[in-house]
């Protein structure tokens, strides 16, 4: 009887120590969570000689700057892609005012649905008159 009881609480023993293991094994080789790389960028927003936004912004890696816009301001844009219209105020095209964008200070060439925002990007979005 005793010889019995002695298997029993080895084979329990045993089994307690072979879930820990299991245990410890599934923590440390779970799935590691993906550090996804983000970008830190700043947009100003200038209309009628009036500064209506100056934001820092966080950003996911590859996100294009009419995706940021859309996710943070109150957008109007075109069926071509074009913004017409920033946090309620419109383009005038009978006046030749239109909504352009700089990065850094620079005038950019390809439009916000293609450009991608870096870290450190400073976008300045202006109502321009032509």
């Amino acid at each position: 009887m005793k010889k019995k009881i002695i298997i029993i609480l080895s084979a329990a023993t045993a089994l307690i120590a072979l879930a820990i293991i299991l245990w410890i094994i599934g923590r440390n080789s779970g799935p590691n969570p993906i550090s996804e790389e983000t970008a830190e960028v700043t947009v100003i927003i200038f209309a009628n000689e009036e500064e209506l936004a100056n934001d820092s912004l966080s950003v996911s890696a590859d996100t294009t700057l009419m995706d940021a816009m859309k996710e943070n301001y109150e957008l109007t844009v075109s069926a071509d892609g074009f913004v017409e219209a920033i946090e309620g105020i419109e383009q005038s095209v009978d006046n030749n005012e239109f909504w352009v964008f700089e990065d850094n200070g620079e005038m950019v060439t390809e439009p916000a649905e293609e450009f991608i925002l870096e870290d450190g990007d400073t976008i300045s979005w202006e109502l321009m008159e032509f």
